[in-house]
């Protein structure tokens, strides 16, 4: 089992030992991944949000001024995005 440490977590001594252990390390010291590693490796390296549902697709609609600010207005109040509080919307029209 792999240790793992939070760095932001460490004083300047922690991150200077493990900095030097580090150091330590050589090639012979190391081995090929084995399956579950190297399924760990490809979920870190992938790029961009996660999927939710069927994937989000980016939109461009245009709306009046003022009704833009209360919605961003409430967005804000309550702890959400926009798009969010547009996706909210939408889901609580159509399931009407």
């Amino acid at each position: 089992m792999i240790k793992t440490v939070d760095i932001d977590k460490m004083t300047k001594e922690e991150l200077d030992q493990l900095y030097a252990e580090a150091e330590k390390i050589t090639f012979e010291d190391t081995r090929p991944l084995n399956a579950a590693e190297r399924r760990q490796l490809a979920r870190a390296a992938r790029k961009g949000r996660p999927r939710i549902g069927a994937g989000a697709r980016r939109i461009n609609i245009t709306v009046e001024q003022s009704l833009l600010g209360k919605a961003d207005s409430y967005a804000k109040k309550h702890g959400l995005t926009r798009a969010a509080l547009v996706a909210e919307g939408l889901k609580r029209i159509l399931a009407a």
